[in-house]
């Protein structure tokens, strides 16, 4: 089955979609010799103007968006090739070469991270090491599992190679200055337009204020301990957030979905009145049911803390005095003297959501960036995720067996985040068929 391309809603007027495409991109000044070019490259397409469209090249069209968040005009190379991939029942590769294209990191995948980097959930946000070490796992999914966004020791950077055999101008890299000190660095390379595909590099090491000296992060978990996420939720506060979002982030669950007043309250700090407003009451009906599960496992963070509005200290030997202000309210409350963690959320519904797979205590921000990643509810999350960046929704409530199945295979694929993004675009509930 055939369809006049001027009958195609969506699809019909060739010049918008190629500008849908080219936005805010930078036309590469030059040739250059590597495999993949250092700015997103808006590609010369001759139009066929008495050519039928196919079924499959409509279908093409729809995966392409989808999975990387552009429109291409529908005489584009890239969809004729998956036109005729689908032609031969190969939708798998077919959609390998949207999750190939670097359109898909520069859009997709990088505006995905971003709702995550941030307490507002907003796409606007600044290129930082959040999204960039995001968008860098996911590219090198074939070699890095996507539980390293939590357990990792690294960050993405510019490869100043690349930048300097494509004589560009230098991006500012200074250790102090621009990475741990302020977002010098990633702000020159949104300024600049670079690939994302092309620019980033792995970085081991992640860099922060040890007691007064840049130092190895001592206790690193991944994405949680990037520069982008310690300015998101350390800064002020008691480092509860630094909990709250974690959970929201990575596990799909808001606070309100995980307050549970059945949990023991041993742990909560002593900052938190047991009778406001004079009702003991309403402590035990309200505020008990989000502190026992947060201030239990609040003392993971005990240690870090986001200073002069510019970085992160880590105190090896000493806990942060935000944890133990306001200790007045209740003095009889949990006092926070290390970085232990115990993690109560594990009954009734909670059980179910989160899947617990390891110990449930330990010590530092590595062992509770563990506990979330080896869990069912991250990978059931990473698959929420990507369901609602492609198939524009979030999976509705009939759906949560599908999710898990899905879940289940992500982590039978060695947790390869590049491939579920085409495991769901191809899935029957995504509407993409």
């Amino acid at each position: 089955m055939t369809t006049s391309r001027f009958d195609m809603k969506g699809i019909a007027t060739r010049s918008a979609l190629f500008a849908v495409a080219t936005v805010g991109l930078l036309t590469p000044q030059m040739t250059m010799a590597q495999a993949e070019p250092l700015f997103i490259v808006a590609p010369t397409v001759k139009p066929e103007p008495n050519a039928p469209i196919s079924a499959q090249r409509t279908q093409a069209h729809k995966l392409f968006r989808a999975i990387t968040g552009v429109s291409l005009p529908i005489d584009d190379s890239r969809l004729k090739s998956m036109e005729a991939l689908i032609a031969q029942n190969k939708s798998r590769d077919a959609a390998k070469i949207a999750t190939n294209d670097a359109l898909f990191y520069q859009n997709k995948v990088r505006d995905m991270a971003a709702r995550m980097a941030n307490r507002d959930e907003s796409y606007r946000t600044p290129l930082n090491d959040f999204i960039a070490t995001f968008v860098g796992v996911v590219r090198d999914s074939d070699t890095t599992s996507a539980k390293e966004l939590l357990t990792g020791n690294f960050t993405y950077q510019a490869d100043p190679a690349v930048i300097a055999a494509a004589g560009r101008p230098a991006i500012r890299m200074d250790e102090t200055d621009d990475l741990v000190q302020s977002n010098n660095h990633y702000d020159d390379i949104r300024s600049n337009n670079y690939a994302l595909k092309a620019v980033l590099k792995r970085v081991n090491g992640q860099r922060v204020l040890v007691d007064n000296a840049i130092a190895n992060m001592p206790d690193p978990a991944g994405l949680i301990t990037t520069r982008g996420f310690m300015q998101a939720h350390a800064d002020a506060g008691t480092n509860r957030r630094l909990v709250e979002y974690s959970f929201r982030q990575f596990m799909c669950a808001p606070i309100t979905d995980w307050a549970d007043g059945t949990m023991p309250d041993d742990r909560v700090g002593r900052d938190v009145d047991r009778a406001p407003g004079g009702s003991a009451n309403k402590y035990l009906t309200s505020c008990k049911n989000c502190h026992t599960g947060m201030d239990a496992l609040r003392g993971a963070f005990a240690r870090v803390d986001w200073i002069n509005n510019n970085r992160i200290r880590y105190t090896p030997n000493q806990v942060s005095g935000k944890l133990n202000r306001n200790a007045d309210q209740y003095p009889a409350g949990f006092a926070t003297a290390n970085d232990s963690f115990v993690n109560y959320s594990n009954s009734g519904r909670n059980k179910d959501a989160f899947g617990w797979r390891n110990n449930l205590s330990g010590t530092g921000m590595a062992a509770f960036g563990r506990m979330l990643a080896d869990s069912q509810g991250f990978s059931r999350c990473m698959v929420k995720r990507v369901f609602e960046s492609v198939c524009k929704r979030a999976p509705a409530e009939a759906e949560t067996a599908a999710v898990r199945a899905m879940a289940d295979d992500f982590e039978r694929d060695n947790y390869h985040m590049r491939d579920l993004f085409e495991v769901v675009a191809l899935r029957p509930e995504c509407g993409l068929n």
